[in-house]
Parts: C-alpha cells; structure tokens; sequence
C-alpha cells in the first residue's frame, strides 16, 4: 500500500511543476513575442538567423530558449541564497561545469529535434490562398512525416513505404517538379494515384471518366487577402473523405492525363488559385513522386487569423472541419447549405 508523500516532498514536487510550467510560458512568450519572424530578419545577419530558425525550426528554438532560462534560474536562485552550498560548488568549479551542461543539452535536443522533423513530426505555416476554405493563409499544420513511410534524415530512401489515399492532404517541395520554378514546400491534395485518368470537366473533377460527387453549398467571397476569391463553394465528397472546395464561375478545361507509376496527382481546394498538377509540364499535367511527399497533413497546429493573429480555437483541429470562416460576417446560411450536402 503506497502511504500519502511527506509534506516536503509535496513541496518539492509542486515547486518544480510551478518553475516549469513558468519557464515553459516565458519561452513561447519570448518565442512568440521577442524573435523576429522571418519577414523582419529578412535582412540577413544575427536577426536573419533567428527569423530562419523560428519558422523552420520552432522546437530546437523553443527548447533552447527554455534550456538556457532554467540555467539561468539554476544559477541565480543560487547566487541570491549566499549559501555555503553554492560557495562550495563555485570554489569547486561548478560554473564551468554547468555552461558544459548547457551546451551539451542544447546539442542533444538540437540533433533530437532535427531527427523529429526530418523522420517523424514537423510543422509548415500556410502562406497562400490556394488550400481556402480547408486552410487559411497563416495557419500551422502538423505533418505526419511517417505516413508513406520512414526516411531517415540525408535519404530517399523510404521504409516500409505506402500509398497515398485519395483526398488526403499532403505536403512536398516543388523543386525539381516538371514545368515548375518554385522552391517552397507546399500543401495540396491527391486526387489521382498510379494509373488514373485524371480530367475536368466545367471544373468538375474526373477521374478514371467517373464525375467526382459534388454538392453546390452557394456563393463564396474570401475579402480578407490581398487577393479577392470569388466563386462557388462546393462539397466535394472523393473515397473515404468530404471536404470544401471553390470553383471559379468559368473554369478552363483540362483534357486529363494519366498518372505515371509512383506518382500522385494534386490539386488545391481553391481551383481558380492554385497552381497544381493541372498546370505542370506546360499545361500536359504532371505529379508529384510519391517518395518526394515530406508527409501527411494531421493537424492544424494553430490558425490564424485575416489580421495575422492568431487562432486559438482552431488549436489541433481537424484540417476537414467543412467550415467557412469569415470573420464578422453572418455564416449561418453557408453553414446551413454545407450541413444540407453532407
């Protein structure tokens, strides 16, 4: 039978889940509020590199920050005491052995954190409209890296690898792609796998000359960008998943292609404004090779807002949630006409 803890024990165990709790809520304060972003290091230089280190690589900055204020604390909640205790660990060099101990521990969680994003877990931000509704510009997502299997970091090579499913979301680079000059990692979503013939018909998707079932929900107007979005929203229902997409009032043909073998034809949700495998390799149609997707979007890790701030009540929700949101507007009747498609 396990006997209630001594008091001092207690103390000790609430004392230490206060200083971290605290020292977790001051990093992402200073993470969040002190580090420049990426646009205001754009620069170059000191800042530069935290702007860089902050949007590719928030864990390694966030627990190094976190590291460094426990240190801190350790060191001062010392020096304040005046005790015999930390005379004797200063006589004894014990300075130097905690700066070695703070170096150490940032290694260890910079090579950890590097093997998570680069093998198992990462997290993108969203910097364009073409995913509206599904995902606002701004949002983080998290990424699911061992979806389609494991590749270990400086590799191609993929473990235990697997099939997208049609209607998933999925992030990759686009350098190197067919027809295409960008190099930024972006967030699409597979319509076509090996072998499918893949078209669309008055911006209908088809595949394998079967029309994908839509539903028409009404107008959609997105007047929060620098880019005004006009169309109509559309419940599009493709194997296991539903989602929301936004067809242009006249959508250009696509005579359809059939996708080559260990590859997947991707689509944004917002069709008009979104540049994809519809218009890769000068119109012909292309994909993306199954072993250069980074993952599986799970999560949006947090939203964002039209004016930049951000969204804790989209905090790890379901990148599916079939919503519009548009903020101080009355969506009660689109939410109506979504609810009536599905």
């Amino acid at each position: 039978v396990l006997g209630a803890a001594p008091a001092g024990s207690r103390w000790k165990i609430t004392r230490f889940a206060v200083t971290v709790l605290a020292t977790g809520a001051l990093s992402v304060l200073i993470l969040r509020g002190v580090m420049p972003s990426s646009l205001e290091g754009a620069r170059g230089g000191f800042r530069g590199f935290l702007g860089w280190l902050g949007e590719l690589h928030p864990l390694v900055l966030g627990v190094s920050i976190f590291v460094i204020l426990s240190e801190m604390g350790r060191y001062w909640s010392r020096r304040w005491g005046l005790t015999a205790d930390f005379l004797a660990h200063a006589a004894a060099g014990s300075t130097k052995r905690s700066a070695r101990r703070v170096v150490l521990t940032l290694a260890v969680v910079a090579i950890a954190a590097f093997l998570t994003r680069s093998s198992f877990i990462a997290a993108y931000r969203v910097v364009g409209p073409s995913m509206l509704p599904t995902l606002e510009k701004g949002d983080r997502v998290l990424v699911d890296r061992t979806a389609y299997g494991v590749k270990l970091p400086f590799s191609k090579h993929r473990f235990g690898a697997k099939l997208p499913q049609r209607g998933a979301l999925v992030v990759f680079p686009m350098r190197g792609l067919p027809g295409t000059t960008g190099i930024e990692t972006v967030v699409k979503r597979v319509v076509g796998l090996p072998g499918d013939k893949v078209s669309f018909i008055q911006g209908a998707l088809v595949i394998n000359g079967q029309p994908v079932r839509g539903c028409d929900a009404g107008p959609y107007v997105d007047l929060t960008s620098t880019v005004t979005v006009r169309g109509r929203l559309v419940v599009e229902y493709l194997g296991e998943r539903t989602y929301l997409t936004v067809r242009k009032p006249i959508e250009a043909p696509f005579e359809g292609t059939t996708v080559k073998p260990g590859e997947v034809f991707v689509i944004g949700d917002d069709r008009g404004m979104s540049t994809d495998s519809r218009v890769w390799s000068e119109g012909h149609g292309g994909g993306v090779p199954i072993d250069g997707l980074d993952g599986r979007v799970t999560r949006v890790l947090l939203g964002a807002r039209p004016d930049g701030r951000l969204d804790f009540s989209r905090l790890l929700a379901p990148p599916l949630d079939l919503r519009v949101r548009q903020p101080g507007l009355d969506m009660t009747l689109t939410d109506q006409r979504i609810a009536d498609c599905v």
